[in-house]
C-alpha cells in the first residue's frame, strides 16, 4: 500500500504468523483470553460492557493528577435540530493561562457509533487536556441505532460551530480550534472537518484535523479490495460492517462524502487543514485510513501519518501502558502541536 511521504512506522516487536507483534501476543498470554468486540445481547448490554470496561481501565491509569489537575464541567450545546447536546469541557488548572487563550479541542468519543461515551474517553480528554494544555471541549453526541445518519455529525457539527462562537469565553484561541476522536470519533472528526471547510462561512475556522484509528469509508463502499481482517483481536470486518451499517443503515448514503470522506472530490479535500492520522496495522480500518492520509497528501494537504505495526484496532486506547500505546499518546501530542504549529 503506498502511504503519505511523511509516515512513521513503530515497530511493537517480531511479528507472528497471524501478523499480531509480540507486544500484543505477550498481552494476550497475560490476559488469557483474546479481547474482541462481542456484538451479541442487546444495545444497551453492549454499551454497558464498554462503559465497565472502561471504568476497570481508569482504576489503573486515570492518576491522580489527571484528576486533581484538570478541571472538568459539564453543558449542553443546541443541536441544528434544537436537541440540547450534552458536552464536558476539561482545561488544565494553571494559575496563569496563557493570555491568546489556549488551543481548543472538539472531541468526539469512539464506540463504533453504537457505544461509548464522554465518560468511556474521559480518560483520554483529560490527558489532552493535562499533557498539551488544551481546552476540550467532548461530545455526548446521539447514537446509533437509535439516531442514525445524519444524526451524530449534525450534534458534532453543531458543537464545533459554538465552540468557535464561544472561544473568548471558553478561555481557547480562536486559531487554533480543531477536531479530534477516535475510530468512530474519528470518523465523525473527519465529516465534521469536511462540513466545516464545506458547509460552514467561518472555514477558517478549523486549524487541524486529528483523526485516531479513524473509518474513512463504509467498508462495502471502499475503491478496491480490502484485506481480509476476519480473525483479529479487538475489531474484525464482521463488526467494522455491522456498527457502521447501524450508523448509516441505507446503501445509498455509503458513498457520500459525509458517510465516506475517503470518497469526497477533490476539490472539497483539497480544502481541508493540516492532517494527523494515526493507525494500528491490524485493524480492519487501516487501509481506510492510510488512504486517506495518501489522498490527502497527493492534493497537497500536509498529512502526518503514524502508524503502530502488529497491533489491533484500539490497543492504545484499551490498554494505555502498553509501550506502544504510550508511544501513539506521546506521538498524538507532537503531531498535534506540528499542525497547529502550520497554522501560526
Amino acid at each position: 500500500m503506498s502511504l503519505p511521504a511523511d509516515t512513521a512506522l513503530h515497530n511493537c516487536g517480531p511479528l507472528n504468523e497471524e501478523g499480531l507483534a509480540e507486544e500484543w501476543v505477550q498481552l494476550e498470554k497475560q490476559l488469557g483470553f483474546r479481547p474482541a468486540v462481542n456484538l451479541e445481547g442487546t444495545v444497551n448490554d453492549q454499551r454497558q460492557v464498554l462503559e465497565d470496561g472502561c471504568a476497570a481501565r481508569d482504576k489503573v491509569s486515570l492518576t491522580p493528577n489527571l484528576v486533581s489537575e484538570v478541571d472538568a464541567r459539564e453543558a449542553t450545546v443546541a443541536s441544528l435540530d434544537g436537541f440540547q447536546v450534552p458536552v464536558r469541557i476539561y482545561h488544565k488548572k494553571t494559575a496563569a493561562p496563557p493570555e491568546k487563550g489556549r488551543p481548543g479541542a472538539v472531541y468526539i468519543h469512539g464506540g463504533g457509533w453504537t457505544l461509548g461515551s464522554v465518560q468511556a474517553d474521559d480518560l483520554f480528554a483529560r490527558m489532552l487536556a493535562h499533557d498539551a494544555d488544551h481546552v476540550v471541549v467532548s461530545i455526548d453526541y446521539r447514537r446509533a441505532p437509535e439516531h442514525a445518519y445524519p444524526t451524530a455529525s449534525d450534534d458534532c457539527y453543531a458543537v464545533f460551530l459554538w465552540t468557535v462562537a464561544n472561544a473568548a469565553s471558553l478561555g481557547i484561541d480562536p486559531r487554533q480550534i480543531y477536531v479530534t476522536g477516535n475510530s468512530a470519533g474519528g470518523h465523525l472528526s473527519a465529516v465534521t472537518a469536511l462540513r466545516v471547510v464545506t458547509e460552514s462561512d467561518k472555514p477558517e475556522a478549523l486549524a487541524a484535523q486529528i483523526l485516531r484509528i479513524p473509518l474513512t469509508c463504509h467498508p462495502l463502499a471502499f475503491p478496491g479490495k480490502l484485506p481480509e481482517r476476519t480473525t483479529v483481536p479487538v475489531y474484525n470486518d464482521h463488526a467494522a460492517v455491522s456498527m457502521f451499517s447501524e450508523y448509516a443503515p441505507n446503501k445509498e448514503d455509503w458513498t457520500a462524502p459525509l458517510v465516506s470522506p475517503l470518497l469526497a472530490p477533490d476539490e472539497l479535500l483539497r480544502k481541508l487543514p493540516p492532517t494527523y492520522i494515526d493507525a494500528c496495522s491490524e485493524d480492519p480500518l487501516y487501509d481506510g485510513g492510510a488512504a486517506y492520509g495518501k489522498r490527502l497528501d497527493d492534493l497537497g494537504v500536509p498529512v502526518k501519518l503514524f502508524v503502530l505495526q502488529g497491533m489491533p484496532h484500539g490497543s492504545y486506547y484499551l490498554f494505555p501502558e502498553l509501550p506502544s500505546s504510550k508511544i501513539a499518546n506521546k506521538a498524538v501530542v507532537e503531531g498535534t502541536e506540528w499542525a497547529l504549529g502550520l497554522r501560526k
